[in-house]
């Protein structure tokens, strides 16, 4: 059975990596480039943390850092430590396991303190093969936006609801969609270009209509698990609206919720 595999035999030997010395803006570009949302954290070539972009998310948006420019923020100060681990011999349905119960999205695979890759829940969908409807994961209740509220209202959504993206809707139709790199792009943009005194009310004044995506990635009714699975590994995307004929948001899934399906 898919569960019964090693992570080894799935995991990506290919990390990317970062030293929790450097500043989040060269992390940011590294997630951006390589299109990935975690960052091996390390120290002396020893694995220290993880950094997702929701951390980037959170920290840049935060009073913590009120008034301070992005040059001066270190990885170490936003990444979490110490990061959750597995071991190459653990199996897929161990790593099942430790993300459904951390709510995280990665994993670093770690061997006598040497790292040896990362296995991610996109790497583990790869192995579903059901051909059941999306319906029963959808998830109806999922929080939405409008286009002119603030984006320091849609952080506050995502932190406190735990929503990965937001759909944004105009008379229930989808417009757009709001993630956690648009934000943590917008509170990094004002934190490079803007005087700290100023930073507070400019960043109050940003809109989600500024900086969604229009034309979003969408699942167009209660497609099957496999059109699905396709969806989110082109889209990279950790959740995604799904919509009825007229484009009105139904509800949102989860690219997590397919985990219990392999």
């Amino acid at each position: 059975m898919s569960r019964n595999k090693q992570v080894s035999e799935l995991m990506n030997r290919q990390v990317v990596t970062i030293d929790k010395g450097e500043i989040v803006e060269v992390a940011l570009d590294l997630m951006e480039r390589n299109d990935i949302n975690h960052l091996v954290v390390t120290s002396d070539e020893k694995v220290v943390g993880i950094l997702s972009i929701r951390d980037i998310m959170e920290g840049l948006g935060s009073f913590r850092f009120q008034k301070i420019p992005a040059r001066r923020i270190y990885v170490s100060a936003l990444m979490t430590e110490p990061p959750v681990t597995i071991k190459p011999t653990n199996t897929i349905d161990e790593a099942i396991e430790v993300m459904s119960e951390q709510e995280i999205g990665s994993l670093p695979v770690v061997d006598d303190g040497r790292l040896l890759g990362i296995i991610t829940e996109t790497d583990i969908i790869r192995l579903l093969s059901a051909n059941e409807s999306i319906e029963n994961l959808v998830k109806e209740d999922h929080p939405k936006i409008m286009p002119n509220e603030r984006i320091v209202h849609a952080r506050s959504i995502m932190l406190e609801r735990g929503a990965r993206i937001l759909p944004v809707v105009e008379s229930g139709k989808l417009v757009g969609l709001l993630t956690e790199r648009d934000l943590a792009k917008a509170f990094l943009d004002v934190r490079e270009n803007i005087d700290p005194v100023y930073m507070d009310n400019v960043v109050r004044r940003i809109v989600v209509d500024d900086i969604m995506v229009e034309s979003p990635t969408r699942l167009r009714g209660f497609v099957s698990v496999i059109e699905a699975r396709d969806m989110f590994i082109d889209s990279g995307l950790p959740a995604l609206p799904v919509v009825d004929q007229e484009d009105k948001v139904i509800g949102v899934l989860m690219r997590r919720s397919l985990l219990r399906l392999i």
